[in-house]
């Protein structure tokens, strides 16, 4: 599997472009805020988006959407339901930003669902704690953890939905996953499972709850 990262938006939100070795269909992990410079990107590289996963539903993660459908508008939108949105947008950072709901004609996926793209499969895993419905994505050796593990940290909980006693868990959950994977997080750089075991304050104080 190749993995191409972009880092987009002011809060360099971390958009994952993924793709069985020398194949053209790609699923993008997170378009971050700027939809259309990875429309371009992928375009530029002669590339072609099929689905969209989301790890969560944050406006720095999800505002990328109608930029790649302009360019490819039957794209499928994956995301947990639990992060759609009450309604058409909502309040972060003193602003209003769209809902996931808000783009439409979003599916749902859920703990242990598994979506198949050009061969290879991304397994759900719900992690929640930073929004009610982050999920963690698995696919090969590698986890897409969104907001809930980062190198060295974990997510914030302090915006609505979050969840401290939640996150402790999702965190839990993923050290005790069998073997080694490499982390890539929403945010900054990557890591790996056993480097987070060993070094995250985080994850050994969710070991030892």
């Amino acid at each position: 599997m190749e993995i191409s990262v972009l880092r987009l938006g002011q809060i360099g939100t971390n958009c994952y472009i993924f793709r069985k070795d020398g194949g053209y269909k790609c699923g993008v992990v997170d378009p971050g805020d700027q939809g259309e410079q990875v429309a371009r990107w992928l375009v530029d590289k002669g590339l072609e988006a099929e689905a969209v996963f989301l790890t969560h539903g944050h406006f720095d993660h999800i505002l990328g959407i109608p930029g790649l459908r302009e360019e490819w508008p039957d794209l499928p939108v994956y995301c947990h339901p639990a992060d759609w949105g009450e309604g058409e947008t909502t309040g972060m950072f003193g602003e209003r930003f769209p809902t996931v709901r808000a783009f439409g004609d979003i599916t749902p996926y859920k703990e242990g669902d598994v979506v198949e793209m050009d061969g290879i499969k991304i397994e759900v895993l719900e992690t929640p704690g930073h929004t009610p419905g982050s999920v963690t994505l698995r696919a090969e050796d590698v986890l897409f953890t969104g907001d809930t593990l980062f190198a060295g940290s974990m997510g914030r909980t302090d915006f609505p939905g979050g969840d401290e006693g939640q996150i402790m868990k999702s965190l839990k959950r993923l050290a005790q996953l069998e073997g080694d994977y490499q982390v890539l997080p929403g945010h900054e750089g990557r890591s790996t499972l056993n480097r987070e075991r060993e070094t995250n304050y985080c994850v050994r104080a969710a070991l030892r709850g």
